[in-house]
């Protein structure tokens, strides 16, 4: 009797183990699946959030392409201002649905007031300074540049322009004009010595690297327009031109100069000059500065999607052909 009271004692306890352990291992199933659902919805995060920002990205692109297309339709090629459709042109530019999302081809610019404004369209490079070409004088009229500054960046172009002559020795004359510039790209600026970021970010809106170096008369500030040598009340004509009747940029009464030969008549036809500004604006087309067209375009393009929680942007940097039968270039391209 004894022994089957032990033996029944001893069931028990194992019964109890048994039940206990099986409670142990049910609870780490119930964990490892609760940590897997929580892995698995992490996942399914994730992929959503990259297949968003892929989503953002083709949609920055397509700004990008809808730029091009304004572009090479311009129906006045030989003369570009902002009358043009792809200066200034929110219904094409300004948030565009598409698909799951929108895009936005836009850029920021200084306004009278101090604040800055955003445009919705292309920027015309050749709106700006190129700084491989500009002379002394017209750099040191540069906002925030000094003499200094302007001598060690006259020294860097003559140090890299001679390496590069180094380096085309011996190639065919093809190659030779496919040499590197002094400055490839305008963040070399802040290699050159003096150059500080405060000057930097005053000279970025107004500088490049790419153009002939001939100034856009119907597009160019009025800070680029003052490096040419021209004085404010010039400048404010120039504008008041541009702008037409109302003094508002963008609407149906702006002007443009059609050529560079008669400009100074235009702009006296609209609005008298001086003798000496007369004199002062054929003296700076006499000195080939200025042209009334651009060839070389920046774009700005921003793709959103999750009512703008997830962004992606485009920029690049086109030149157009220079014959009816040529391609657009891409001379730069960032994605971000």
């Amino acid at each position: 009797m004894a022994s089957k009271r032990k033996k029944k004692i001893i069931l028990k306890d194992n019964r109890g183990s048994i039940l206990i352990l099986t409670l142990w291992i049910l609870t780490t199933l119930v964990l490892l699946a609760v940590g897997l659902g929580y892995t698995t919805s992490i996942d399914q995060r994730l992929v959503s959030y990259q297949r968003d920002r892929l989503k953002a990205l083709y949609l920055a692109k397509a700004g990008y392409v809808r730029a091009l297309a304004e572009l090479e339709q311009d129906s006045t090629p030989e003369v570009d201002s902002y009358q043009d459709p792809w200066a200034q042109n929110p219904e094409a530019f300004q948030e565009a649905e598409l698909g799951e999302g929108i895009f936005t081809v836009s850029y920021p610019v200084p306004g009278e007031d101090g604040e800055e404004k955003v445009v919705h369209g292309v920027v015309d490079e050749d709106r700006k300074v190129n700084i491989n070409t500009a002379s002394e004088d017209v750099l040191v009229r540069l906002p925030g540049m000094t003499e200094e500054i302007v001598e060690a960046l006259l020294e860097w172009r003559e140090k890299h322009s001679a390496e590069g002559e180094g380096e085309g020795e011996g190639k065919e004359k093809g190659k030779e004009e496919e040499k590197e510039k002094p400055f490839g790209v305008l963040e070399e600026l802040l290699l050159v010595e003096g150059m500080t970021d405060e000057v930097f970010e005053a000279l970025q809106p107004l500088t490049t690297v790419y153009t002939d170096g001939k100034i856009n008369l119907n597009t160019s500030p009025k800070d680029v327009l003052i490096s040419l040598g021209m004085d404010d009340g010039l400048v404010d004509k120039i504008s008041r031109f541009r702008n037409g009747l109302d003094d508002i940029r963008g609407t149906e009464d702006d002007q443009s100069f059609t050529n560079t030969g008669s400009a100074v008549q235009q702009l006296n036809g609209f609005e008298p000059l001086s003798p000496e500004e007369s004199a002062l604006l054929a003296g700076i087309i006499s000195q080939n500065l200025l042209k009334v067209r651009s060839d070389f375009y920046r774009i700005y393009s921003k793709g959103a999607v999750r009512d703008g929680k997830i962004i992606r942007s485009v920029e690049g940097v086109v030149q157009l052909p220079t014959e009816p039968e040529g391609s657009i270039v891409v001379l730069s391209w960032h994605e971000y």
